[in-house]
């Protein structure tokens, strides 16, 4: 084979063999159905990203790494096949990872293309050199192509966990001496993976032996309890359109089995259905909580019984997860929980004595009483709750929020019903900085649909330089800011934990709404509760970007519980 430089992508004129950019590229196209890259470009990787831009696959660059990968994030669970990043090097490596990391709660298929050094660098005295595998190899499959004659294997190799039902996040490694290789076309032709690998993105296998008796065996759990639930998982939704919504419905009113949702999953069920209860998330409701700790069995159906979902109610309860790959306590299913929840959602139930009925409508009375609770008036500002009481009755049928980390989603999780055809996107992990790149994706993907980011100050000075990326294309999401002055979940535990000290939670912001005026987008601030509403319809309204700066009350800390009063009374 004869090594190029990287610049030099085309083999020789009437050759049959190609490139290994002319490869990937015609890998991420033909058999990932990758249309957009998300991408802070470098030297290391521009082969990838010229060739993919010329070919017709959208190039959008973004202001960080980590916004990048948290936008390919998000557009992954909007079309249900791998999100796209380039990145660069360790730097664009390191920078990446927070959105790597948060895969690993939450399955995604991303795919991140990284360039790298030339093969043979020393990683301690080469530039940028180092080791991929010790970066990232505890967050994402990775795969280094190490010579161009068995990239098809690679190429193989990293389909296979992006299309896995429980899907991993892939770095594909590709040092900057191999783009230029050949690869011969009868190694392309016969061990490159097909288009019909992109199906397995989209849609669930027939049920199998492994489902089938998964299936059986929990519908014998079921019949054997007198109060059981089922918490659903984000496995459970396959691609773009695939909600689980009338599936979970038909289970849950036909076995009487209440159905709550998984931490920040709360768009896989329609909230006004008397089949949901809730949701489990960091701070959930205590009565949710205390209710979920009287059940006799609880079923989780493509999400696992994590630390977020357990706490404070789980005291040794029957637990059964239906999960590709189940951890945790109580019992193990191995199998795709799509096909299992077909399954139980399509048989016969018959002979469900009275008080299952009587569970289920215990369940939704607490849910509506929770839920439709009025929050209070603040002396110090406005209690975020009012804000999601306005997003709740303004957003139309088809909008997207997508929802940084923060204390103020708890307001968003209590108060915002979530209707079939809306997506609410957000992480599991935790981590700050999704909202705004998560939103941009959104809004690029459906330029026709209202998206909002809801965000914290703290958050938006992370990510919220991906507004300009938003504004390449003209169209922008709508930003509602909560802003109480600091890292509001922190100082409450904080607070709660080392009273009296301070724990470096305190910020001083800039002004908002002429920060956002820079990137072009209409803006206002909010500070007194009768201007909630008009200022969201506004917001919304807009469809070129909007930014709604909302002084949020330092005490209102959370829908469930307020900040300490020390620390509520503290100076910012």
């Amino acid at each position: 084979m004869t090594s190029l430089e990287p610049g030099q992508q085309q083999v020789a004129a009437g050759s049959a063999d190609r490139s290994v950019t002319e490869v990937i590229v015609g890998f991420l196209r033909e058999t990932l159905g990758c249309d957009r890259m998300f991408t802070v470009p470098g030297e290391a990787v521009l082969p990838l990203v010229s060739l993919a831009g010329q070919t017709g696959i959208e190039l959008v660059p973004m202001r960080h790494e980590a916004g990048a990968g948290f936008a390919a994030v998000a557009d992954a669970w909007l079309t249900g096949r791998p999100g796209l990043v380039a990145v660069n090097r360790s730097p664009g490596a390191a920078n990446v990872s927070i959105a790597l990391d948060a895969t690993r709660s939450d399955p995604a298929p991303v795919l991140v293309v990284m360039g790298a050094p030339r093969r043979g660098q020393d990683p301690r005295t080469g530039y940028q050199a180092t080791s991929p595998e010790a970066q990232l190899g505890g967050v994402a499959v990775v795969v280094t192509v190490e010579e161009a004659g068995a990239l098809p294997k690679y190429l193989a190799q990293a389909a296979e966990a992006l299309g896995a039902t429980a899907a991993k996040a892939v770095v594909l490694v590709v040092p900057q001496d191999v783009w230029g290789e050949t690869v011969p076309s009868s190694q392309v032709g016969d061990h490159a993976p097909g288009r019909a690998a992109a199906g397995s993105f989209d849609s669930a296998e027939l049920p199998g032996e492994a489902e089938r008796t998964a299936a059986e065996r929990v519908r014998q759990a079921f019949t054997a309890a007198r109060r059981p639930a089922v918490v659903a998982g984000r496995i459970l939704r396959r691609g773009p359109g695939g909600s689980p919504s009338v599936l979970l419905d038909r289970l849950a009113r036909s076995a009487g089995v209440p159905v709550l949702l998984g931490n920040k999953q709360q768009d896989l069920l329609h909230n006004g259905l008397p089949s949901y209860a809730g949701d489990l998330h960091q701070a959930t409701h205590p009565a949710t909580r205390a209710r979920l700790a009287d059940a006799d069995l609880v079923v989780f159906l493509g999400s696992l019984p994590c630390e977020v979902h357990l706490a404070r109610w789980y005291s040794g309860q029957p637990l059964v997860t239906v999960h590709p790959e189940p951890a945790g306590p109580g019992e193990h299913l191995v199998a795709d929980p799509v096909s299992v929840l077909e399954i139980l959602a399509e048989a016969e139930w018959t002979g469900q004595p009275p008080s299952r009925q009587e569970w289920m409508d215990g369940w939704r009375a607490l849910e509506c009483e929770l839920s439709q609770a009025a929050p209070p008036v603040r002396p110090d500002g406005v209690d975020f709750g009012h804000v999601a009481i306005a997003l709740d009755r303004c957003l139309p049928d088809d909008a997207v929020v997508a929802l940084d980390a923060g204390n103020f989603g708890g307001f968003v999780h209590r108060y915002l019903h979530i209707r079939e055809g809306q997506r609410l996107l957000s992480l599991a992990d935790g981590a700050m900085g999704f909202g705004v790149p998560g939103a941009v994706a959104a809004v690029r993907r459906h330029p026709e649909r209202t998206v909002v980011a809801v965000v914290g100050d703290g958050g938006l000075l992370m990510t919220g330089n991906e507004l300009a990326a938003a504004r390449i294309a003209g169209r922008a999401p709508a930003v509602i800011v909560a802003d109480n002055g600091g890292y509001g979940a922190i100082r409450t535990q904080g607070a709660r934990t080392f009273p009296g000290v301070d724990c470096a939670c305190d910020l001083v912001n800039p002004d908002f709404v002429r920060w956002a005026e820079a990137f072009g987008l209409e803006a206002e601030r909010v500070s007194r509760v009768e201007e909630v509403l008009p200022a969201v319809r506004r917001a919304l309204a807009c469809r070129t970007g909007y930014l709604l700066h909302v002084d949020t009350s330092r005490v209102a800390a959370h829908a469930n519980f307020d900040l300490p009063t020390a620390a509520a009374h503290a100076p910012s």
